[in-house]
């Protein structure tokens, strides 16, 4: 069985020969250690990963190509948020001077291009690289993020009470922007579109489950609708304690959810259990532990996510972050490593 067939059976919630496993982001420090001079796609060639993730570069994140900057630069992105930069390839928006405070702020504003060449260059290398071998996904940052980095997080929290009218409005420029783009890169290539934004902190989410009930989810089930018309698969991330709304989730018609990270008081296991039947989950092997634990514990904390999540297949064994600079490559490795010793299915 390829890897683009193995995540297929495990996206269609169906039994593959052995559990996928991939990472949408490896900072390039991670790179480094395992191809030195090479790029995360030599990454997912040296592990034998199952899928491959093109980011789309407008709000920056662990896309191909961009900038190296210095941490605390101050810099500009295509939204016209505020950032500075970090010593990770993410760089955290700016509340002062975000681009849209007002009903005429929205009026006036002019989102990015979503048709420019530069978002879908690295998807087309991608696609002539690995077509038919890896899975091909695109990575889209959400409405709620996205809205949230245009209005600055605390005007948004702000407007959940005092302007529901401007931030619906906001969040369907955003919304109307993702579809235009995920269809693109579906036509391009791509066969899975990830979603990814976060919706929540450890004890809950940002904002009353009632209220991402109207503005958020309806939105997320348009993009998952014009995305499967496309034939092509929804992957949905969030991180934080999401059990409130992830029934919502499930009901916008995604195919995985991802990563329900221990750190925020998800257990993987349970999701499988109670939402298998109608969604693949993708998890969640703790970052904090590849991070600060040793080889042995990775091991043992893999295996046992394995017997909790594998049985009966629709499950990709991922970690429950990004592989960001703090992760121990060789943790990391014993993790993937962990997987294609132990998760087969007899």
């Amino acid at each position: 069985m390829t890897s683009r067939e193995r995540m297929c059976k495990a996206i269609q919630r169906e039994i593959p020969d052995r559990i996928p496993t991939f990472e949408y982001a490896i900072d390039r420090k991670v790179v480094e250690h395992f191809c030195p001079g090479g790029e995360y796609a030599d990454v997912v060639e040296e592990l034998d990963l199952d899928g491959i993730t093109a980011w789309e570069p407008s709000l920056g994140g662990y896309a191909k190509g961009l900038k190296i900057r210095t941490p605390g630069d101050v810099f500009i992105d295509e939204w016209g948020v505020t950032r500075k930069a970090t010593a990770e390839m993410s760089a955290f928006p700016e509340e002062e001077g975000a681009p849209i405070c007002t009903k005429s702020d929205l009026a006036n504003y002019c989102p990015p291009d979503p048709n420019s060449p530069h978002r879908y260059s690295t998807l087309q290398e991608y696609v002539q690289r690995f077509k038919g071998r890896k899975l091909i996904t695109y990575n889209i940052v959400d409405m709620f993020e996205t809205t949230k980095c245009l209005l600055g997080f605390q005007h948004f929290l702000l407007s959940v009470n005092e302007d529901l009218e401007l931030l619906h409005s906001a969040y369907q420029v955003v919304t109307d922007w993702i579809i235009e783009v995920a269809r693109k890169a579906v036509d391009l290539g791509a066969e899975m579109i990830i979603i990814n934004g976060d919706l929540g902190f450890k004890t809950g989410t940002f904002i009353n489950p009632r209220v991402l009930s109207e503005i958020h989810m309806p939105r997320l089930r348009i993009v998952a609708e014009a995305v499967k018309d496309r034939r092509a698969y929804v992957f949905y991330h969030s991180h934080g304690n999401i059990w409130r709304v992830l029934d919502q989730i499930v009901n916008t018609g995604v195919d995985v959810i991802h990563p329900m990270a221990p750190e925020d008081q998800m257990d993987i296991g349970i999701v499988k259990k109670i939402f298998g039947s109608r969604v693949a989950v993708a998890g969640n092997v703790s970052t904090d532990l590849l991070c600060r634990g040793s080889p042995e514990e990775v091991e043992r904390a893999t295996r046992k996510t394995i017997e909790e999540t594998a049985a009966g297949g629709g499950y990709i064994l991922m970690a429950a972050a990004s592989i960001h600079s703090g992760v121990k490559p060789q943790n990391y490795r014993m993790m993937v490593d962990t997987v294609h010793r132990f998760g087969g299915y007899e």
